[in-house]
């Protein structure tokens, strides 16, 4: 009779847990909010997103935008998530002032990193720029924008904005990059 029981229970447990284990758990991407440092000559913001089906991490995206020159500043930063399933996506972004520098020099520096489930790093690649500014009053705005998540992207607001993107495994990540000069 104990093994007839435990034959039944057995089946009910292997039956429940098959079926519960053919559904594929849903994919959620999230990220952490941007931290941002400063010092006098650079301000750099680190944006970190990742996606997840289940208790699996199947993609992560890591953005590093740095701009340098002097009296540097995060200007605004904001994240938006897509609530939807999957295509999902995280977008950030990000805006950096700087002013130039006793030389007039400026730049900026994007650089983004991706790993797949495995924890390996498949893709990096990065924008940078440098500037020699003649008037010291001037004000130099970059602008990202930072996409990455599962599946589709959503498509880019400007075309004619300066881009780079790639995928890893299930993730891909795009980042336009913007840069304006008022003259202070």
């Amino acid at each position: 009779m104990r093994s007839v029981v435990a034959a039944l229970l057995l089946g009910a447990v292997t039956s429940s847990g098959a079926a519960a284990s053919t559904e594929a758990p849903t994919a959620r991407c999230t990220a952490a909010r941007p931290v941002v440092s400063s010092t006098e000559t650079a301000v750099e913001a680190r944006v970190l997103t990742g996606c997840t089906a289940g208790e699996l991490v199947v993609f992560r995206a890591a953005l590093t935008f740095r701009a340098h020159g002097t009296a540097c500043t995060a200007v605004s930063e904001e994240l938006e998530a897509d609530p939807a399933t999957e295509p999902q996506w995280i977008r950030a972004r990000l805006e950096l002032a700087c002013a130039p520098g006793e030389k007039g020099l400026l730049g900026s520096q994007i650089t983004v990193e991706m790993h797949d489930q495995q924890d390996t790093r498949v893709a990096t690649y990065g924008l940078g720029d440098s500037y020699t500014e003649r008037n010291p009053a001037a004000r130099h705005l970059w602008t990202v924008e930072f996409v990455a998540g599962l599946g589709d992207l959503p498509v880019a607001l400007d075309p004619a904005a300066q881009t780079s993107s790639a995928s890893a495994g299930r993730g891909s990540s795009r980042t336009i990059s913007d840069h304006q000069v008022s003259a202070g």
